[in-house]
C-alpha cells in the first residue's frame, strides 16, 4: 500500500523537472546564432544596354549583267578579288559593235559635210534677196520720180519674190539636214554606248562624287568583293532575258538589320554606339553605330527595326557577311546601382530576397533582379548603402535570426 501511495508523488514531482528542461533547450537552440558570410554591396555605375540579334548584311549588295549580247572573251577577275569601281570585269567580242560606231560615224560625218553645202546655199540665197531687196528699193524710186518704166518695177519686184522663194527653200532643207545630224548623232552615241558596254566594269557608288571632292579620288574606302562569279570564257551572254554575271559586295561595313521590342521606342536612337559579337571571335567585340531607326511599330510581334553599321576594315579580324550576331545598343548610363554576387540572392515560392547585416541579426529585403554579369547581379529594392550583404547559411536564416560571422575560407 506504501508503495502505490508514493508512485503517484514522485511522477507528480518528475514532470515539472522535465518540462524545465526541454523549455531551456528550446530557448537555447532559438538564440542560436547562425553562421553566415558577408559582402559589402557594391555602387557602381551600369552602361544600360538593349540586346538584339541579326544577320550582317553588307553594306552594298550588287548583281551585275550585261547591257548588250554578246561572247565573252575575257573574265578579268574570280570570286574573293577585290576590285574597285571603274575596274574591268568582263569583255564582250566587240568587233560587231566597232563596225556599228564606223558605219554610224560614217554617216553622221556624211550629214554635216551637207550641212556645210546647204549653210553655202542659205547663204548664197540670203544674198541674192539682199541684192534684189536694194535694187527693187531703187527702181521703185526711180519709178515714183518719173525715170523707172513700169516693166522694170514689176521685174524687180519679181526678183524679190524669187530671191525670198529661194531662201526659204534653202533654210527648210537647212533644217531637215540638221534634223537628220540630230538623229544621226544620236545612232552614233547608241553605237559608241553599244561598245562601251561590251566591257562590264565595277559600278561607281553615288558616294563617290562626294569622297573624291573632299580627299581626292586616289583613296577611297570604296572597294568590292566579288561574293559570285557567274560567266566564263566563251560563253554567250544577253541582255533580254537578263543573264547575271557578277555579285558584288561592299564589305568594309556591314549593316546588322534587327529588331528591337516597342518598350524600347523613346531609348533607341540614331547614332548610339553599339557592342556586336560573332561567334567567329568569341572574346572580341566589334563596334557599331545606330545609323536608322524604323519610325513605325510591327503590329504582328510589337517590334521596330534597326539598321546597324557595323566597321569591318580590319583584315585580322574580318567577319563574313551573312553571319549571325548579337548585339547591344547603348542606350543610357545609370550610377548608383547596387550589385551582389550571384549567391547572394534568395529566390523562393515566387520571392526574391537578400539578407543583409542589422546589429547582431538578419534582416531580409524583397528585391527585384535587373542586370546581371558572371560575378555580380543587379538588385533593385529598399537595399541600404553601404549595407553588408549576407552569402551563406540561407537555409537556418528568417527575417531577425542572430547570426554570426565566420570566415570565407
Amino acid at each position: 500500500m506504501k508503495l502505490r501511495q508514493l508512485f503517484p508523488l514522485a511522477v507528480m514531482v518528475a514532470i515539472p523537472a522535465c518540462a524545465t528542461k526541454a523549455q531551456d533547450t528550446g530557448k537555447r537552440a532559438e538564440q542560436e546564432p547562425v553562421a553566415v558570410t558577408l559582402v559589402p554591396l557594391q555602387i557602381t555605375t551600369l552602361k544600360r544596354t538593349v540586346p538584339v540579334v541579326g544577320t550582317l548584311d553588307p553594306y552594298k549588295d550588287i548583281t551585275l549583267a550585261t547591257k548588250v549580247d554578246g561572247r565573252v572573251v575575257r573574265v578579268a577577275h574570280d570570286n574573293g578579288d577585290i576590285v574597285y569601281p571603274g575596274d574591268t570585269l568582263l569583255v564582250l567580242d566587240s568587233s560587231d559593235f566597232i563596225l556599228d560606231v564606223q558605219v554610224a560615224r560614217a554617216g553622221f560625218e556624211a550629214e554635216l559635210e551637207r550641212i556645210n553645202q546647204s549653210v553655202k546655199t542659205t547663204l548664197r540665197a540670203r544674198a541674192a534677196l539682199n541684192l534684189a531687196e536694194k535694187e527693187f528699193a531703187r527702181v521703185k524710186d526711180e519709178r515714183q520720180r518719173g525715170i523707172a518704166s513700169e516693166q522694170a518695177y514689176d521685174k524687180a519686184e519679181a526678183e524679190v519674190e524669187l530671191a525670198k522663194a529661194a531662201t526659204e527653200v534653202a533654210e527648210a532643207e537647212a533644217n531637215v539636214l540638221q534634223a537628220n545630224a540630230r538623229k544621226m548623232a544620236a545612232i552614233l552615241g547608241q553605237a559608241e554606248q553599244r561598245l562601251r558596254d561590251s566591257v562590264l566594269v565595277a559600278p561607281v557608288p553615288e558616294e563617290w562624287a562626294a569622297w573624291a571632292a573632299a580627299v581626292g579620288p586616289a583613296f577611297t574606302p570604296f572597294r568590292y568583293r566579288i561574293a559570285q562569279r557567274m560567266v566564263w570564257e566563251g560563253e554567250m551572254v544577253r541582255s533580254m532575258p537578263e543573264k547575271n554575271t557578277f555579285r558584288l559586295i561592299i564589305d568594309h561595313a556591314l549593316k546588322l538589320r534587327a529588331a528591337v521590342p516597342q518598350q524600347y521606342a523613346t531609348e533607341v536612337m540614331s547614332g548610339q554606339m553599339v557592342e556586336v559579337r560573332v561567334d567567329a571571335y568569341p572574346d572580341r567585340i566589334f563596334t557599331g553605330i545606330v545609323a536608322r531607326v524604323n519610325p513605325t511599330v510591327d503590329t504582328q510581334n510589337r517590334t521596330f527595326g534597326v539598321e546597324i553599321i557595323v566597321a569591318n576594315h580590319d583584315p585580322l579580324w574580318r567577319i563574313k557577311s551573312g553571319t549571325f550576331a548579337k548585339a547591344e545598343i547603348r542606350i543610357r548610363e545609370d550610377s548608383g546601382v547596387h550589385t551582389v554576387p550571384p549567391e547572394a540572392v534568395v529566390s523562393f515560392a515566387g520571392v526574391t530576397k537578400l539578407f543583409v547585416v542589422e546589429g547582431d541579426r538578419a534582416k531580409a529585403i524583397e528585391i527585384q533582379l535587373g542586370q546581371r554579369d558572371k560575378t555580380w547581379i543587379e538588385v533593385i529594392g529598399p537595399v541600404p548603402p553601404g549595407a553588408h550583404v549576407i552569402t551563406s547559411g540561407f537555409s537556418q536564416l528568417v527575417d531577425g535570426s542572430p547570426i554570426r560571422i565566420r570566415d570565407a575560407n
